[in-house]
């Protein structure tokens, strides 16, 4: 019996939009009607990650950040792990000589080292934020950003959860990753061709999942977990109840999951929730 659904957001809850569907808005309630719990895993940022759920009329657990944070639904944090200064100065020294551009995480937001004239530019030819939806204007995307020094960047006092490295060029980007892969301490993950996640090795949707489930007292068989990116894999290889990937996802994702769904356009995280757990053949198995 499945007691705790764990879905990703973008590619996965949200459509292309960045709106959830009221499919899967009446199957998350329906979740709700039968004591099961619905969290949310998503390497966004908790107030962005709040937003598109507060529109939808949707109250439940965030486990953002790739799992660097968590926070009930009243807002209270649950988790907390950033990035040791060490380490944020470690990335920095590597990536430099490649000219990538940065989303810095934090308590109060996003940061950023990169100017606003390569910011727009990159927006424009959809590299920066690839996963944004399609209806955000570049003046919207600006906004959510403070544009610091790396000298203020480096010597103030603000944790930093998540590094998005950004570059358009994918080949660049491995070989940024070969050379991080050779760092202690670091997880390395992807939600698009044109980036790379870089969190705390404690910091994964997995681990975060677990945690979360053990305070829970859910064991991993009454888990049911959805996504579609590389910074789901933490998630979907766990020994848990169900893995689904969507419709939409990579190859590795797919091969990664037990089930496969229909894609985010196609509400596929209602889907799933209706066939593995709504159904009358789901009752009863």
């Amino acid at each position: 019996m499945i007691r705790l659904v764990a879905s990703d957001m973008d590619g996965t809850l949200l459509n292309r939009f960045g709106k959830v569907s009221q499919w899967n808005v009446n199957a998350i309630k329906a979740l709700e009607d039968k004591n099961i719990g619905f969290v949310v895993c998503t390497g966004r940022h908790y107030e962005d990650a709040y937003a598109p759920l507060k529109e939808a009329g949707i109250q439940c657990d965030i486990i953002c950040m790739n799992g660097a944070a968590a926070f009930n639904k009243k807002g209270e944090r649950l988790r907390n792990q950033p990035l040791l200064n060490s380490q944020v100065a470690m990335i920095l020294d590597i990536c430099r000589p490649y000219s990538p551009l940065f989303d810095f995480m934090t308590e109060s937001g996003s940061c950023t080292t990169t100017s606003r004239e390569e910011l727009k530019k990159s927006f424009e030819n959809r590299v920066f934020l690839s996963m944004v939806a399609d209806e955000l204007t570049y003046e919207t995307i600006e906004s959510r950003f403070k544009f610091i020094t790396e000298d203020i960047l480096l010597n103030g006092e603000t944790d930093i959860f998540k590094i998005s490295v950004i570059h358009e060029n994918p080949q660049v980007l491995d070989q940024i990753r070969r050379q991080l892969k050779k760092e202690d301490g670091i997880s390395i993950a992807s939600s698009a061709s044109t980036n790379l996640e870089l969190t705390h090795e404690m910091a994964q949707k997995g681990s975060a999942l677990m945690e979360y489930a053990v305070k829970s007292k859910i064991h991993p068989r009454e888990i049911l977990a959805l996504g579609d990116s590389e910074n789901d894999l933490s998630m979907l290889r766990l020994p848990i109840g169900y893995t689904v990937a969507m419709g939409n996802a990579s190859d590795a994702v797919k091969r990664s999951a037990r089930l496969i769904t229909r894609t985010n356009e196609e509400d596929g995280v209602a889907l799933a929730i209706d066939a593995l757990i709504l159904s009358k053949e789901a009752a009863v198995s």
